[in-house]
């Protein structure tokens, strides 16, 4: 874009007082995500400024005094509280601010992980079964099987997920469904835990999504008996074993006919949740056992030659969606810029489209 814009960078303030806190005790830390992609815009020219998100009254006068080109929004949560990222994007759209990411809609269908669940099975994409308990009520209830993964139904960043998350009797569920409701507020999402490899497929949208490069997060360096999911701690805490031995890499093994599977999955899934600009749909994949059959690839009939060698190539896989992640984070060393990369699109490639993705969107 060779236009110079007046661009806003809007993030929640409670990163910079984390970020200070780190600091204090001595704590290596990183460039936040607002730092890093105010850097580049200025970098390509633009005019930069932020909004550091205290209060939603607080936010709604800044919005009424600024006059950006467009906001660029990074506010994932306010007041440290992930649920109101959806509350954010409201009051933009209130303001009829242009900005970058998921509008409130998208946000709040794919922040309600069990109605996201719902919708996405109506659309035939294949996802765990699952039960969710509020209050010792059950909203809805597959028939499961141990082990089952249990987790707040509206939380994202891992939050909620450690390793007792896996559970494998009925004494060990309720504790956890207890854990998830005192400690979080929230309903307790139930899923049959897929054994599988951690797939992420980075979906950018423009005149129409694109699925890029898968990355998994590969735990076959993780010490046997520790639990290979993406927890909090195997996330965010670079001490942590899981977080050294388990490196984020392209995923270059995988059948052709999988990948593709996998990202039209994935495409399928952003559409069908309202999601713009891009996103992150998360995955588990897995060779079925000898002799196992998909029952939806049964029978062939009225398929054409190429749809049936499609078929017959991903006989021996299943692949399963665990979440869908709108605006998921934009640091350098992320899922979504890294699957960009392999795509040949590098840091600031990918900021750029950004904001040329939101300075073409139609308002009205």
């Amino acid at each position: 874009m060779d236009r110079k814009l007046k661009v806003t960078i809007l993030y929640d303030a409670v990163e910079d007082r984390e970020q200070a806190l780190a600091r204090e005790r001595g704590e290596k830390v990183s460039p936040l995500v607002h730092e890093e992609v105010g850097k580049l815009l200025a970098e390509a020219g633009h005019t930069v400024q932020r909004i550091a998100a205290k209060s939603a009254l607080e936010l709604a006068t800044l919005l009424d005094q600024d006059d950006s080109d467009l906001i660029f929004n990074v506010c994932e949560s306010l007041g440290g509280v992930p649920y109101h990222e959806q509350n954010v994007a409201g009051l933009l759209e209130l303001f009829g601010k242009r900005f970058t990411g998921s509008g409130s809609v998208g946000l709040a269908i794919a922040g309600d992980k069990a109605l996201a669940k719902k919708l996405l099975s109506f659309h035939n994409i294949n996802t765990p079964r699952f039960a969710v308990m509020q209050s010792g009520q059950l909203d809805v209830a597959d028939d499961l099987s141990f082990p089952m993964f249990v987790k707040p139904s509206n939380a994202d960043a891992s939050i909620g997920i450690d390793h007792n998350s896996i559970v494998h009797n009925f004494k060990q569920l309720m504790e956890r469904i207890s854990y998830i409701e005192t400690e979080f507020q929230a309903p307790a999402l139930i899923e049959e835990f897929i054994d599988g490899r951690e797939i992420y497929v980075s979906v950018l949208s423009g005149q129409k999504p694109e699925a890029l490069p898968l990355v998994e997060w590969d735990f076959s360096g993780v010490p046997d008996g520790t639990p290979k999911i993406a927890s909090a701690e195997a996330k965010w805490d670079e001490a942590s074993v899981r977080y050294k031995d388990a490196p984020e890499v392209i995923v270059r093994d995988l059948p052709d006919a999988v990948v593709k599977a996998l990202q039209q999955a994935a495409v399928d899934a952003f559409r069908s949740l309202k999601l713009r600009d891009y996103g992150r749909v998360d995955m588990r994949v897995r060779q079925r056992p000898s002799g196992q059959r998909a029952s939806a690839q049964q029978p062939n009939d009225g398929l054409n030659a190429e749809q049936t060698e499609r078929e017959a190539a991903l006989e021996g896989w299943e692949f399963y969606l665990i979440e869908v992640n709108p605006n998921p984070h934009l640091a350098t060393n992320s899922e979504l810029p890294l699957a960009a990369q392999a795509h040949g699109l590098s840091y600031p490639q990918l900021i750029g489209r950004l904001v040329e993705t939101a300075m073409a969107r139609d308002l009205r």
